[in-house]
C-alpha cells in the first residue's frame, strides 16, 4: 500500500526538468540537474545484501514502489525505510546510486529532511543514514562520506576513504571540526567531526534542512553547509527554467569563493594526491541500520544500549520508530570545469543518454 506521504515513482517516466540558477559566475558550467523530473530514471536501486553488514534489507525499484518506500513527496524526492512491520532479518530500506560517475566538480545538495528517529536525535538508535560517493575498486577509487552519522549522533561527520598511502591535512576547515585522525586509509577513513547541530539528523529536520555543497578538485575536497534560512541557500536554490537535457546550456554556477570557510576540507598536498585516489564517483543515498558502525558502537551509547543488548533486537521490534527514517531530496546540481579539466565520465553500463 503506497504511503500517503509520497505518491509513485511512475518508473520509466520522462519529462523535460527545472534548472536552478545561482546568481554568481565562476569557473564552472552546470552538466547534470536532478530532481523529482528525472531521478528515477537518473539514478539505479541497490538491492544486494550492504556491504556494511547492516540489518537491512534493501529493496529493488518495483518493491520500493509498491510499498510506498520511495515515491515524490513536497517537491521533492522521497527514499524511506519500512515502519510497519516487526522483522528478524533485517529492516526493509532504499539505497540509490546515480547512473553517471563524475570525477571532480561541484555538487550541491538542496535535501528538506534526512533519516532520523523523530524530534531527537535521543530517537534515532540504530540508525545509519548517508549521503556520500564513491569509485571503482573500493577503497581504491576513493569515497567521500558528506552527510553521515550514527544512533544519537548530534552532528555531521565528513569522511574520505581511500587506499594505502593518503594523509590528509583540514588546513581551512571551521575552527569548531575537528580531524579524527590523517590517514585516510580502509574501513576507518580520515574523519572531520563537526560541532553544529544544525547539520545532522532531528536538528537539521526541524529547520527544514539546507544545502550540502561539496567541490572536489585536485588540491582539495571541501564541504559547506548552508541552513534553510541561509541567504546563500536562497541563491543556491533560486529558480530558472530551460528543456532538455542540463548539459546543453552553459549556465551561469555559484563562485566558491563566496561560500566563506567550508566546514570541513580536506587537504593532500604532498602526502596524498588526489588525482590518484579519487576518480569516478557514483552519488549514493542510503538507510541503513546497525552494521558496522551503529551496531559495533551501540553498547557504548548509555541511550540506545538502555533500549536493547542488541542493536538488532531493537530495531527490528520496534518498526514505528523509524517513520522519520526517510530522505527528502529537492535536487542535486553537478557542475564541471569550463576548461574541461575534473569532467565528469559516463560508465559503460547502465547509462542511456
Amino acid at each position: 500500500m503506497i504511503r500517503p506521504r509520497a505518491t509513485t515513482l511512475a518508473l520509466g517516466a520522462a519529462a523535460a526538468f527545472t534548472i536552478n540558477l545561482a546568481q554568481a559566475t565562476s569557473d564552472y558550467r552546470i552538466v547534470e540537474v536532478y530532481n523529482s523530473s528525472n531521478f528515477f530514471q537518473e539514478f539505479d536501486f541497490f538491492d544486494q545484501p550492504d556491504p556494511t553488514n547492516g540489518f537491512v534489507e534493501y529493496v529493488n525499484a518495483t518493491t520500493a514502489n509498491v510499498e510506498g518506500l520511495a515515491g515524490f513527496t513536497e517537491g521533492g524526492v522521497y527514499l524511506g525505510v519500512d515502519y510497519t512491520s516487526q522483522t528478524t532479518t533485517g529492516r526493509k530500506s532504499t539505497r540509490v546510486s546515480s547512473k553517471k560517475a563524475f570525477t571532480g566538480g561541484l555538487f550541491i545538495a538542496d535535501i528538506a529532511h534526512m533519516p532520523a528517529g523523530g524530534s531527537r536525535n535521543t530517537d534515532s538508535c540504530g540508525i545509519w543514514p548517508a549521503y556520500w560517493m564513491f569509485g571503482p575498486n573500493w577503497p581504491l577509487g576513493g569515497e567521500i562520506d558528506i552527510l553521515e552519522g550514527v544512533n544519537t549522533q548530534e552532528s555531521n561527520s565528513i569522511t574520505l576513504h581511500t587506499g594505502e598511502g593518503c594523509s590528509m591535512s583540514n588546513k581551512g576547515s571551521l575552527g569548531s571540526t575537528k580531524l579524527v585522525q590523517p590517514d585516510c586509509q580502509g574501513n576507518i577513513g580520515c574523519a572531520q567531526e563537526t560541532a553544529s547541530t544544525e547539520n545532522y539528523g532531528a536538528g537539521f529536520n526541524r529547520q527544514g534542512g539546507g544545502v550540502y555543497a561539496l567541490e572536489w578538485t585536485d588540491s582539495a575536497i571541501s564541504a559547506w553547509f548552508f541552513p534553510r534560512n541561509s541567504s546563500l541557500t536562497a541563491q543556491l536554490t533560486a529558480s530558472g527554467s530551460s528543456s532538455g537535457r542540463s548539459t546543453s546550456h552553459g549556465l551561469s554556477a555559484p563562485d566558491t569563493s563566496t561560500f566563506g570557510q567550508p566546514l570541513a576540507t580536506f587537504v593532500g598536498g604532498s602526502n596524498c594526491s588526489l588525482s590518484k585516489h579519487f576518480e569516478d564517483h557514483n552519488i549514493v543515498f542510503d538507510t541503513t541500520f546497525c552494521g558496522d558502525w551503529a551496531g559495533k558502537i551501540w553498547s557504548n551509547d548509555s541511550t540506545c544500549s538502555a533500549l536493547a543488548a542488541k542493536c538488532e533486537d531493537y530495531v527490528g521490534a520496534n518498526p514505528e520508530k523509524f517513520s522519520d527514517a526517510y530522505w527528502l531530496v529537492k535536487e542535486i546540481r553537478i557542475y564541471q570545469k569550463q576548461d574541461g579539466s575534473n569532467a565528469s565520465r559516463r560508465r559503460a553500463v547502465g547509462f542511456s543518454a
